[in-house]
């Protein structure tokens, strides 16, 4: 049940000592109450009815006011006296006998809390008891009086309140001390949590501070070697794809020379397309593994992005027919980076456009302090499911991985990394026979995005 409601592990654990402890409290004094209620029958009772015996005995027959005050002087005790010839009580204030009548009559013999006695030596005596307002009331019988024997409880109010007051103060006060006490025993897990968010964003460099040296210190130290070998792994697999491409640029730079050399034909063409193709992807492995690493080269310089759009749609795609919709922006960011995300984004627009009465978009708008570079096609569109992971490195949303349909899947990747290093964010819409949008949203002024890295 309690693994059902959202509520930190701290509270959960005080509900659990809270119904605990009332469950203990119940029990105890339930075993309490009848171990006191039969000790009472047992032993306090009979003491209770002798000591009123010797007070009725000093009292006469009839019954005398006077002894009866200097009886109960200095004692919580009043005497109340119903009789054929004089009804009188020591409180100056006599109980109405009515009320008496009734309420021990309707409590009857079995009532549970009217105790009988009948351990009088003298058998024309009858002594019962009964609980009324918080007060002991003692009936006895003497010949044709009825005597009332009145055990007041001496309570002072005012104190029981501040007492009351002090228990309720010293619950809570007890409740706050658990609680900060449970608080401080599950830190650890706290700080667990937040860094293996961490690690989710691919943060692995952040390391857990270590409190204690008990399980959840040893389970920080774990969950800190996790992340340690993680990073270990990706930053070998990053210099491994930093080694291939440097080590194949070179047999490259060869191939493009005698490619040079031979003349022109049909085959010459075909390999210049495929040569440079591995060119832009080795270009695109440097790129992204060099916004990837944690020192991200960025070298951002106030710029005119709708001009920077615009050279690139001129110099790439001059002879594409590409609607540009541009408003005039001036922000601060790497233009080359910029230039190589607005020609990724067109390039896959211009691929997967299959809609000839529509171009290819490209918007640029401002929104608050952030301007948004926006690229749409009007292609068959992608599964909802394939979106989140359109921007992992080598992801292609045709399975068959030919290359008339698509690139290495490193584009949209790269676009990603280029997007982040400069603190935007990067938003796939797409829906099924009627195209995708790319939307990059990124802030205006340098300091911003400084800011948003810390």
């Amino acid at each position: 049940m309690l693994n059902r409601v959202q509520h930190p592990l701290p509270a959960k654990l005080i509900i659990l000592f809270i119904c605990a402890g009332a469950v203990l409290l119940l029990l105890v004094g339930s075993i309490l109450g009848k171990g006191f209620s039969r000790h009472f029958r047992s032993s306090i009772q009979p003491f209770m009815i002798h000591y009123v015996e010797l007070m009725q005995q000093e009292l006469g027959s009839p019954p005398d006011l006077e002894q009866a005050k200097r009886i109960t002087r200095g004692i919580p005790v009043d005497i109340h006296v119903f009789g054929p010839d004089q009804n009188w009580s020591t409180a100056g204030t006599q109980l109405d006998r009515s009320e008496l009548i009734e309420t021990f009559d309707e409590a009857g013999d079995t009532d549970r809390d009217v105790i009988i006695s009948n351990i009088s030596p003298q058998p024309h005596q009858r002594f019962r008891l009964k609980r009324i307002d918080d007060e002991l009331i003692l009936q006895s019988r003497d010949n044709d009086y009825d005597i009332y024997f009145q055990i007041h409880n001496r309570r002072d109010i005012r104190h029981g309140g501040r007492f009351s007051f002090f228990i309720l103060f010293s619950i809570l006060w007890i409740l706050v001390l658990i609680y900060y006490m449970t608080r401080a025993l599950f830190k650890p897990i706290e700080d667990i949590d937040l860094g293996v968010k961490q690690f989710g964003i691919g943060n692995f460099a952040h390391r857990i501070s270590k409190y204690r040296n008990d399980q959840l210190g040893d389970l920080t130290d774990s969950v800190n070697q996790m992340a340690e070998d993680i990073n270990n792994m990706l930053e070998a697999k990053r210099q491994l794809l930093l080694g291939i491409s440097h080590e194949l640029r070179s047999p490259l730079a060869r191939s493009k020379i005698n490619l040079a050399l031979l003349e022109n034909s049909v085959s010459k063409t075909e390999i210049n397309k495929d040569i440079a193709a591995m060119d832009q992807l080795i270009q695109e492995l440097l790129e992204s593994e060099r916004l990837n690493s944690p020192h991200k080269v960025i070298q951002p310089e106030i710029t005119d992005v709708h001009l920077l759009i615009e050279d690139v749609i001129e110099s790439e795609f001059g002879d594409r027919n590409i609607t540009a919709d541009l408003k005039r922006v001036t922000a601060d960011v790497d233009p080359v980076r910029i230039k190589l995300l607005v020609r990724n984004l067109l390039q896959n627009a211009i691929k997967y456009n299959r809609n000839e009465k529509s171009n290819p978009k490209v918007s640029l708008t401002i929104k608050g302090k952030r301007f948004i570079i926006e690229v749409r096609d009007y292609g068959a569109g992608i599964s909802p499911e394939q979106i989140p992971f359109l921007t992992e490195p080598f992801y292609r949303a045709d399975p068959s991985r030919q290359r008339m349909t698509g690139g290495y899947g490193l584009g949209l990747y790269l676009c990603r990394m280029i997007v982040e290093a400069h603190s935007g964010n990067i938003k796939i819409v797409s829906e099924r026979g009627k195209g995708t949008r790319i939307r990059c949203s990124f802030p205006l002024a340098m300091e911003m995005y400084k800011e948003e890295k810390l």
